[in-house]
């Protein structure tokens, strides 16, 4: 009985030890990830910042693009998404000026924790993924948002005019978004840090997108020769 339950405890040590060092590795190439990216990060760089052998790295993940899905997961990926669609989703105008409201309020806190949650996987994925299946994520995500934000507008203003020239701003406006995120992100770490800063850019997008929506309800073809 005593053996047993000594054998057991020295099995329950070994398996701790083993997720401490898996969460050591993980957390190291995060960290690397973030900063040089997935192609110029090394394993023998992401063991000498877990402080292990770059050996017992290869005990764990069987390679690069093994350690990398096992931060950038397929999950995490689907839940960004989602929560950046409900965000443009929850926005409404209609006889005033584009304002969050109790909706917009749930849906644009929920995607400022998850940056907050997930600050570097999110550096990542819009900046530092060449080299994965991941490296046009950015891309892919802009025009995923230009395509919901058309509809959406679409939808609201069916009399308005949505001309090329709207279309342009609206992808502009969208791939400023994401740089300034990402320069966000890694230049404030603490939550309330990236709170603040990520509101900010909230305020400022909208008072864009209303200007936008109000110049877009003018006459198309008169602003397009200007």
């Amino acid at each position: 009985m005593h053996n047993s339950l000594l054998c057991a405890r020295e099995k329950l040590m070994v398996q701790i030890l083993k997720d401490t060092v898996r969460t050591q590795i993980l957390s190291a190439a995060r960290e690397r990830f973030a900063k040089v990216g997935f192609k110029k990060a090394t394993m023998g760089d992401i063991a000498s910042e877990a402080g292990v052998a770059t050996g017992t790295i290869y005990k764990y993940f069987k390679n690069k693009n093994r350690l990398f899905g096992a931060i950038i997961t397929d999950s995490l990926v689907d839940a960004y998404l989602r929560l950046t669609q409900n965000r443009i989703a929850s926005f409404a105008r209609k006889d005033g000026p584009l304002s969050p409201d109790n909706k917009t309020q749930v849906a644009s806190g929920e995607l400022l924790q998850f940056y907050v949650d997930n600050r570097l996987e999110i550096i990542i994925i819009l900046s530092r993924a060449q080299g994965t299946k991941y490296e046009s994520f950015a891309r892919e995500y802009v025009q995923s948002m230009e395509s919901q934000s058309i509809r959406q507008a679409q939808k609201q203003f069916p009399e308005m005019t949505l001309s090329p020239t709207f279309h342009f701003m609206v992808k502009n406006i969208l791939e400023e978004s994401v740089r300034f995120l990402v320069s966000a992100l890694e230049t404030f770490t603490e939550a309330e840090s990236i709170m603040k800063a990520l509101s900010a850019m909230t305020a400022y997008q909208l008072a864009g997108i209303n200007a936008l929506i109000d110049w877009a309800h003018k006459d198309g073809k008169e602003n397009d020769r200007i």
